[in-house]
């Protein structure tokens, strides 16, 4: 991990990401990009001035901020990071900022976000929501809570990995990896399969099929699970597989970051936008929005990009 990104918008909220971001920069000796634009579309009372008001407050509002991120490069410099750099731009905020990602190479963009409960479908912040469905790069999404500190020594501890059993879902391991400590990470990968609908008969044989169906269906998932586990004993100290039943899958990997008391869990999404925005997939939105934890969201290899 060469670059971490993190896009700040003058809010202790959105500062609250550096901690960790700072962390993990120290841990790899990587560099830290920090970023702020300014928005395209200016005050009403100006867009309806000349074009001389106009540019001379977008240069105003350029100043301000290339200040505001020289300040916090400057501090962050004296301590033991390394290369601190700041990016002003103005334009449409997300595309802007996975603009500027691109352009300096960003390997992780870290930002904090409002994360609502499992059963609130309030938006996570236009910012944070736009980048997850459009992004390329992958996300490490913070909650601004007390019971989050920064890893220590930018290591997570116990991280949760779910599955589905396709190939694509797996590059929320591969992203994961790149955190991970052999000495002290532990991972967990998930399957959750659905609970059966509750057949209407009384007739016996039925429901033993069924629960036939059942068993197989778990000894498949846990030989799966087992089979993407042993690569990972090379990167963490300890790797155990969970297949889960639940009527919901989504809240069964909530129910498993609780029991695991995880401080991370990876996730793949499709992210999408434009007419495909409802999308991300049912489970991984859930999860980003119903976790208390960090979240390491990525993008499923060949998911579209923003319509």
């Amino acid at each position: 991990m060469k670059r971490i990104f993190v896009p700040l918008d003058g809010s202790d909220f959105a500062e609250s990401a550096l901690p960790t971001a700072s962390a993990l920069a120290a841990r790899f000796d990587a560099a830290l990009d920090l970023a702020s634009v300014v928005s395209d579309l200016p005050p009403v009372p100006l867009a309806t001035g000349d074009g001389e008001m106009l540019t001379r407050w977008f240069a105003e509002e350029e100043g301000r901020a290339e200040a505001y991120l020289r300040e916090h490069a400057d501090r962050l410099g004296a301590t033991e990071l390394g290369e601190v750099n700041a990016h002003v731009k103005s334009g449409p905020v997300s595309r802007t900022l996975e603009s500027i990602a691109t352009k300096a190479g960003a390997d992780l963009i870290v930002l904090t976000t409002h994360g609502r409960g499992a059963w609130q479908r309030a938006w996570l912040g236009s910012v944070a929501d736009s980048l997850i469905r459009r992004s390329s790069h992958s996300l490490l999404l913070l909650r601004n809570k007390r019971s989050e500190s920064a890893w220590e020594g930018g290591i997570p501890r116990k991280v949760v990995i779910p599955l589905d059993g396709s190939s694509q879902a797996e590059v929320a391991i591969e992203r994961a990896q790149a955190l991970l400590d052999p000495e002290v990470s532990e991972v967990s990968l998930v399957m959750v399969i659905h609970e059966p609908f509750p057949l209407a008969t009384t007739y016996i044989p039925h429901a033993i099929e069924e629960g036939a169906l059942m068993e197989t269906r778990k000894e498949k998932a846990a030989a799966y699970l087992a089979k993407v586990a042993g690569p990972l004993g090379s990167y963490a100290r300890n790797v155990e597989t969970r297949v889960r039943v639940a009527s919901d899958a989504g809240q069964g990997i909530l129910d498993h970051l609780k029991e695991t008391e995880a401080d991370l869990v990876s996730v793949a999404t499709r992210g999408r936008g434009g007419a495909s925005r409802f999308i991300l997939g049912s489970v991984a939105d859930k999860v980003i929005r119903g976790a208390t934890i960090p979240v390491l969201v990525s993008r499923r290899p060949g998911s579209n990009e923003e319509e």
